[in-house]
């Protein structure tokens, strides 16, 4: 304990003794709380939902833009035909 402390109101010996614990035992929690660093609490999955993110195409462009060529040549065969 830093400071001293003092007990009034008629306490005798073992009252005396049973809040010096109880403080001490208070004090020492404290400063194990205060011992320890500061955490950032971690957020659930619903708070980081509605955060944006990067969503990446399943393909690179180059592909896309193979794939829409494709089509169109495609399509235009099939409207072509009788």
């Amino acid at each position: 304990m830093s400071e001293p402390i003092e007990i009034r109101g008629g306490a005798g010996p073992e009252e005396a003794a049973a809040i010096a614990a109880a403080i001490a035992f208070l004090q020492a929690d404290e400063w194990a709380v205060r011992s320890r660093p500061q955490t950032v609490p971690r957020k659930s999955a619903w708070v980081q939902s509605w955060r944006p993110r990067e969503i990446h195409a399943p393909l690179p462009s180059h592909v896309y833009d193979a794939e829409a060529a494709g089509l169109a040549e495609d399509n235009g065969a099939e409207e072509q035909r009788p």
